[in-house]
């Protein structure tokens, strides 16, 4: 069955998610193949129009002399301009609010880097924290990314525990996950053909 006609996940795909869950180590490496796989089955099967690539970046967060990278999922098209990313991040990110802004604030980063060379109008960043997600929409023409962004209340005071809580409802692997994915699938075929058509 094709993905945007789906009513569920695909079986085997929620079984390489719950292997990889389930391993001991709480890294965001342990998402990387199933979310590589998610990609490949929701955007790319059967066409050589789009292919997906791991990028990665230094941490700027981390010391200078560490050798620590991120790793997101960016997908492509054959001139290699973006039509979606990915950060992947554990799922312990989740809960806890510091956590939650460097989250956010990386999406922010990957938006400033690709948003002007993207190959539709509305450029679509997918957050996961383990498979909670929150979606991001950057638009190409103004620049502005949504949604909007919320700065630490006090500079010189921790985080409220509840900072950005509840901005990543949504489990990608649920029904409504698999819809909203489904939307976001449709809308960047759809521009991807009218730009061709143009």
């Amino acid at each position: 069955m094709p993905f945007s006609t789906d009513t569920s996940w695909p079986q085997g795909l929620l079984d390489i998610f719950s292997v990889s869950r389930n391993e001991n180590a709480p890294v965001e490496s342990r998402y990387y193949g199933p979310y590589d796989r998610l990609l490949n089955y929701a955007l790319i099967e059967g066409s050589f129009t789009l292919y997906l690539a791991p990028q990665s970046a230094h941490d700027e967060a981390a010391a200078r002399e560490a050798v620590d990278f991120v790793v997101f999922l960016v997908v492509f098209n054959q001139e290699k301009k973006p039509v979606l990313f990915a950060e992947i991040k554990d799922d312990k990110w989740a809960n806890n609010p510091s956590r939650r802004l460097e989250a956010d604030t990386q999406m922010r980063h990957r938006f400033d880097l690709m948003i002007h060379n993207s190959a539709v109008p509305h450029l679509f960043g997918l957050s996961l924290l383990g498979t909670s997600l929150r979606v991001y929409r950057g638009d190409k023409a103004t620049g502005v990314v949504t949604p909007t962004f919320v700065g630490r209340p006090h500079a010189d005071r921790l985080l409220p525990p509840d900072f950005l809580e509840g901005q990543w409802n949504l489990d990608i692997l649920s029904l409504d996950g698999l819809k909203k994915m489904q939307e976001i699938v449709a809308y960047i075929k759809t521009a991807l053909a009218n730009v061709v058509g143009q």
